[in-house]
């Protein structure tokens, strides 16, 4: 797996389809959500814990997030398609 150090991602680093915006300040950040107009915020401890989350799926395997793996099976996973 590739190592991210930068400190800070912009909307525009990110990947994922599901992203919606995050916050700095809150340490957090929100995604589309399972459910049709719902939302997912994942709120983290720090910003390290953040930006290493960042670094690891939003802007890179989206596809493995455990919050993108929810949304898709859920919302847009045809019958008979492999997870």
């Amino acid at each position: 797996m590739a190592s991210y150090k930068k400190l800070c991602w912009t909307m525009a680093d990110v990947k994922c389809p599901f992203y919606k915006k995050d916050s700095r300040q809150e340490r957090s950040i929100s995604c589309e959500g399972f459910d049709t107009g719902s939302t997912v915020e994942t709120r983290f401890k720090n910003l390290e814990q953040r930006e290493k989350h960042m670094g690891r799926y939003c802007v890179a395997r989206f596809q493995l997030c455990p919050i993108y793996k929810g949304t898709y099976d859920t919302k847009y996973r045809e019958d008979g398609e492999e997870a």
